[in-house]
Formats: C-alpha cells, structure tokens, sequence
C-alpha cells in the first residue's frame, strides 16, 4: 500500500465494496431480464458476487443484517440458477456430442433439443418471480444496507483487516481440499470455498488496487483456476449421469441407445481430466497467502 492506502480504515474500504457489489447486481438485472446473451449468467456472477463479500466479511458487519440480505440473495441466486443451468447443460451437451461426431437426431433431441426448449418457461418464470413484492422487498433491503451500513470496529487499519479476511478464505478452502472424498457434497464445498476467495479476492483488488497487488490476484487467480475446474467436473458428472437415464428411456421406447453410454464415457472421462487442476490451484492459494502482509 502506499501511504494513502495505508491510512484508510476498514469501514471506508468495506463501503466502497459492498457499494460496488450491489450497484453491479443492480445494473446487471434488467438485461437478465430482458434475456440479452450470457445476461443471466452475469447477474448470477453478480448475486454471488455480493453474498461472497457479505459472507467473507461477516466479522465487521452487523451480523444479522447481513445474514438476512445473504438469505434473500440465497434464494435469488437459486432462481437464476434454474435458469443458467438450463443453458449449461445444453451446452456441455452440444459440445460433448460434437466432440463424439455424434449426428443422431434423436439422441440431439433427447440431450440437447429438450433444454433447449424448456429454457423459455423457464425464463419466464425467472421474469414473474422478479416482479414479485418479495423481490422488490428484497431490492428494498439490499438499498437500506448500503445506505445505513453498520461496520465493527469501522476506524481499524484497513490493511491488517483485509489480509486477515483473504487469509481466512484461503484457509477455508485449503479445509475444503483435505475434505475430498469423491462425493460430490465434498467437491461442492470446494467449490463454494474457491468461489468465495476469488470474489472476495477481486473485490479487495477493486477498491484498493495498491495492497498487495500480485498476492491478491494471484489468490483470485487461484480461486477462479478452481472453481472453473470443480464446476467444468460437476457439469460434466451430470452430463454422464443424464446420458444414461435417457438412454435408458431410448432403449424401452425403441429407439438405438449404444451412444448415450459413449456419451457418458466421454464426459466422464473429461471430467476426471479436470480434476487434475485442483492440487496446483490450492497449492498456489496456499503460497500466495503466505505472502499476505
């Protein structure tokens, strides 16, 4: 930091952020709404984003307060995320199908046609709930937070708060990675605990730009590096486990059903590949926050 930088407290720092954080999840709605391309999947971004920082800073916040906005955003994020899957997985299955010179009509139908279809009620659906009093309320809450921010401790050195909270992010996964077991409950809490450190990570790159600049990208580095890896993994598990169940139903309805099996192979196998990226990621979380001031 430089002397600047080093004077500011905590609350002025934690205000900018969280004014940034929900001025982005207001901004990126109406285009959500609209349906504009990869709109739906920005706000999400922006929805996790906001809950992360709330999250990653809960020990200088009003506790309650923060927790009921992370809540009502909970379930805004769920919401969006009937939405984006839906396009995820016609995606992953698009591509798996291509990358196989799968052509079959009725298997495109069954993997990637059917998504495809379903994804317009489903926005629909996105557009009432948006409506709603319960989502104007919670936008209503979202504006009083900022507004009346409560912060513990508001006039304590930003610097020693800051490294403190990136270090227990990357604590928080580096907890998550001893965990791994194979269940996919394990590889989600991996993959929350490294979405939360890169957004964490990114928001404090973006109000104070001169702490610990290479450090604190590097753990948003790290942190993207492995959420990007574990959700690719996830994807793709489902993928498999979507191709069997409709090769099933192909099979009793007559249809040829040998490719959904190779289908799956296919995706498991590329899922297994990007497992590969987590060891390296949480080993650079580890060293960069060895580095934290």
């Amino acid at each position: 930091m430089g002397s600047r930088q080093k004077d500011l407290a905590i609350g002025t720092v934690l205000g900018d952020i969280l004014r940034r954080a929900a001025a982005e999840v207001e901004e990126t709605l109406p285009a959500a709404l609209a349906d504009e391309p990869d709109a739906v999947h920005q706000h999400r971004v922006r929805v996790r984003r906001l809950r992360s920082v709330l999250a990653g800073f809960e020990d200088s916040l009003d506790t309650g307060q923060a927790d009921r906005l992370r809540v009502a955003y909970a379930e805004w994020g769920s919401q969006l995320g009937v939405v984006r899957d839906i396009e995820v997985r016609a995606s992953v299955a698009a591509e798996t199908l291509e990358d196989a010179g799968i052509t079959d009509p009725a298997i495109i139908r069954r993997l990637v046609d059917s998504e495809r279809d379903a994804y317009p009620a489903a926005h629909a659906r996105l557009v009432e709930l948006a409506a709603s009093p319960r989502a104007q309320e919670r936008a209503r809450t979202l504006e009083r937070f900022v507004e009346a921010m409560y912060v513990v401790d508001h006039d304590r050195p930003a610097e020693p708060a800051l490294a403190e909270v990136l270090r227990a992010q990357v604590k928080r996964v580096r907890t998550a990675a001893r965990r791994l077991d194979e269940s996919t409950e394990r590889f989600h809490d991996l993959r929350k605990a490294a979405r939360r450190a890169r957004y964490v990570a990114e928001a404090v790159a973006d109000a104070v730009p001169d702490f610990a600049p290479h450090t604190v990208q590097a753990i948003a580095e790290a942190g993207d590096d492995l959420h990007d890896a574990l959700g690719g993994h996830r994807d793709l598990t489902l993928l498999a486990q979507h191709a069997r169940q409709e090769g099933a139903r192909a099979a009793h309805a007559g249809e040829r059903s040998e490719d959904y099996e190779a289908i799956a192979v296919l995706a498991e196998d590329a899922a297994a590949e990007l497992l590969a990226d987590v060891g390296p990621a949480v080993r650079q979380l580890r060293a960069a926050a060895s580095d934290l001031p």
